[in-house]
């Protein structure tokens, strides 16, 4: 639960360092050109201020020094405050770097926390007693894995992303593949949402379609759930996992990979 509050901060202040950079960087390019004009003018002003007001000390013209200086002094604030900006956007940057590398670094606790709060559910849902669920998950200083009673994913065809990713594909094409399939039948094809990803599934013989969101922390079908590195991830992690938290409609884990073998219609199915 710490990492889980830890992993939320450190997410709204990346989304807002984000946000602040990208605000500094729009400002920054939108006076480029006189930002320019303001480092060519410093230079010019250095350049020839030593020569005039050398001259106008000669000719004892006090007004003209003066103007000089002054606009040497109002250029150079100029500068200075265009060289602070740049400064604060490097930092804007470091920060949200390292704010990121955090969040990575947390990914793997969450994910391994969200597994046993799913499958806490699922138990739960099943009707499991308490005092089971607790020996399940090693709450009482057992050492066994906490997931040694779920079933070995090493053999399963979620592994080959050829068996359930299609590439692009539009929902009535999704339909026409998934139809007559049985429950938890799926298959994952590019979202017409630019850097997004659809996945369709076999819900009580209708196909529901819901879209796998793309963020900088990875991912994932809703925040702050998009915490996979890769679609495999998130698939491995949804075949034994309701997507009931996602969408009441959603009553279904990603069983079956629409092209993996033995995908049966329900009436083959013995």
């Amino acid at each position: 639960e710490d990492k889980s509050c830890e992993y939320d901060q450190l997410y709204e202040e990346y989304t807002r360092t984000s946000q602040e950079l990208q605000m500094k960087r729009t400002t920054m390019e939108a006076f480029n050109e006189t930002i320019k004009i303001f480092q060519e003018q410093g230079q010019t002003q250095e350049k020839f201020s030593k020569e005039y007001l050398e001259r106008f000390r000669c000719e004892g013209n006090e007004k003209e020094m003066q103007r000089i200086l002054l606009n040497s002094e109002w250029l150079k604030s100029c500068i200075s405050e265009i060289q602070s900006h740049t400064k604060l956007e490097k930092e804007l940057q470091i920060q949200a770097d390292n704010l990121g590398k955090r969040m990575n670094s947390l990914k793997p606790d969450l994910m391994q926390l969200r597994k046993i709060q799913d499958q806490y559910l699922v138990w739960t849902q099943k009707g499991a007693q308490q005092k089971k669920i607790n020996e399940w998950l090693g709450i009482k200083n057992e050492t066994e894995d906490q997931y040694a009673l779920m079933e070995d994913e090493n053999d399963l065809p979620h592994h080959e992303e050829r068996t359930w990713y299609v590439g692009k594909i539009n929902p009535t094409q999704a339909e026409e593949m998934l139809n007559s399939k049985r429950d938890g039948t799926f298959l994952i094809g590019e979202s017409n949402r630019r850097g997004c990803y659809a996945c369709s599934v076999v819900v009580g013989s209708d196909t529901k379609h819901c879209v796998i969101y793309r963020l900088a922390t990875g991912l994932g079908f809703a925040e702050p759930y998009n915490l996979y590195g890769s679609l495999k991830e998130l698939v491995l992690h949804d075949q034994h996992t309701s997507l009931m938290q996602h969408s009441n409609a959603l009553t279904i884990t990603l069983a079956h990979p629409i092209k993996a073998p033995g995908v049966l219609s329900p009436s083959l199915v013995p």
